[in-house]
């Protein structure tokens, strides 16, 4: 009889400790969802300030086209949503297509990047003295270095005689 009282208390001793495990798992796991959703409103609260700077920096500054980083860097495998802020200066409308070209550095996407970059391509058009945000995504792949790459605004109003608009130089550094 000894023995199975021993053996009786030692199973709701174990019962206790594993709903006890439960409940600070279950405690834990809010907690981390939380701040996983804190994460997401401060991602969008720093997109919509990224916005407004360049809307800031082309209204302020006269320039044609805006770019938040001179450098970015990125982890292997890694993305991150920029943007591109360009307002027409001209006296007509703008019509308007955006490239991203490599130009030196490290071969950090290989020959094609146009895999990398994320943007709308098309050409656009934007009325005198209005400005555009057009974001992008940059994505990262294996290769560790540093790439320079450039924007270019192309100016296609006149498709015979397509000019550079404006164009801006950056840096994006891969490590890991």
């Amino acid at each position: 009889m000894i023995n199975r009282k021993g053996s009786l208390n030692l199973s709701i001793e174990a019962i206790v400790v594993i709903v006890i495990a439960f409940v600070v798992l279950g405690l834990g796991l809010g907690f981390v969802r939380s701040q996983f959703k804190d994460i997401g409103g401060t991602t969008k609260t720093v997109q919509e300030q990224i916005r407004q700077q360049l809307l800031d920096d082309l209204r302020t500054g006269d320039k044609r086209l805006s770019f938040p980083a001179t450098e970015v860097n990125l982890a292997k495998k890694e993305s991150i949503v920029t943007a591109i802020g360009v307002k027409n200066v001209k006296q007509g409308t703008l019509k308007f297509k955006v490239i991203v070209q490599s130009s030196g550095g490290d071969s950090i996407f290989g020959t094609e990047i146009n895999d990398n970059f994320l943007y709308a391509a098309e050409v656009d058009e934007l009325p005198p003295t209005e400005s555009r945000i057009i974001p992008v995504r940059i994505t990262s792949e294996t290769l560790a270095g540093t790439g320079q790459f450039k924007i270019l605004i192309q100016d296609v109003t006149d498709p015979s005689a397509e000019t550079v608009y404006d164009s801006k130089t950056f840096f994006i550094t891969v490590t890991g």
